[in-house]
């Protein structure tokens, strides 16, 4: 059974519909990319789940159970996770501060137990632990994000542009790290515009296209389809 089914949804803003109809599935354990061109409607689909968005039309479920426009804080508790385009980390709290700020569900204890693993997977943040978080790096910055999000122990976990702004090198970290996140048992479904990069960790991935899945495959079959790679290995704006 799948983790997360989206079941014919569909989402409008005003008279503009940025999801049409859609059906997504993503399985216990595994790593799901969406692609799409500058309003696919890539992000609206990941603020749904996380919901942020109300669906005009449609079911989600997660584990079997309808959270179809459920509250955000719902969602939470529920075991999902985003962490958002542009990373929102607040910048005049320390680094650990920070990542505390991800465990607010959590017991002291649980929070203890989950800092150490975050430490383990980001050295870099436990060295700058005491550090404002505005003083770090952009790639930093973004570990840090990474950080707090798995301070909420995600049995889902939405991660929205996670190498926005950030230099080629930088980048493979960030998904080499990702790809631990995804091996210590947590679900991922991911957004990313460095289509090329997503898909050599996905598993499965959706082409979203004006609101619609046009392409549905395993990561590695779209990798090699030349239809994604003319139109998004060249690199694209966020939908």
């Amino acid at each position: 059974m799948a983790l997360l089914k989206l079941e014919n949804v569909s989402v409008s803003y005003g008279k503009i519909k940025a999801l049409d109809n859609i059906n997504l599935e993503i399985g216990e354990g595994r790593i799901v990319t969406l692609i799409g061109a500058n309003g696919a409607g890539k992000s609206t689909a990941m603020r749904t789940v996380m919901g942020l968005k109300h669906c005009d039309g449609g079911k989600v479920w997660f584990d079997g159970l309808d959270i179809t426009n459920k509250d955000t804080g719902y969602m939470v508790k529920q075991g999902i996770i985003l962490s958002p385009e542009g990373r929102q980390i607040f910048p005049g709290f320390t680094v650990r501060d920070n990542l505390f700020m991800g465990a607010y569900l959590k017991t002291k204890e649980e929070a203890a137990e989950t800092i150490d693993m975050v430490y383990e997977l980001f050295p870099k943040l436990k060295a700058r632990e005491k550090q404002t978080a505005g003083t770090l790096s952009g790639g930093e910055q973004q570990m840090l994000a990474l950080g707090r999000a798995i301070m909420g122990r995600p049995r889902l976990l939405l991660l929205d542009e996670p190498s926005l702004g950030l230099a080629p090198l930088i980048i493979l970290e960030i998904f080499e790290e990702i790809k631990k996140i995804n091996e210590m048992g947590t679900t991922i479904l991911l957004v990313e515009q460095n289509a090329k990069v997503a898909l050599k960790v996905s598993d499965m991935a959706y082409v979203l296209e004006t609101g619609k899945v046009v392409l549905h495959d395993t990561a590695q079959a779209l990798l090699n389809s030349d239809k994604v790679q003319k139109a998004y290995f060249g690199g694209f704006a966020e939908g």
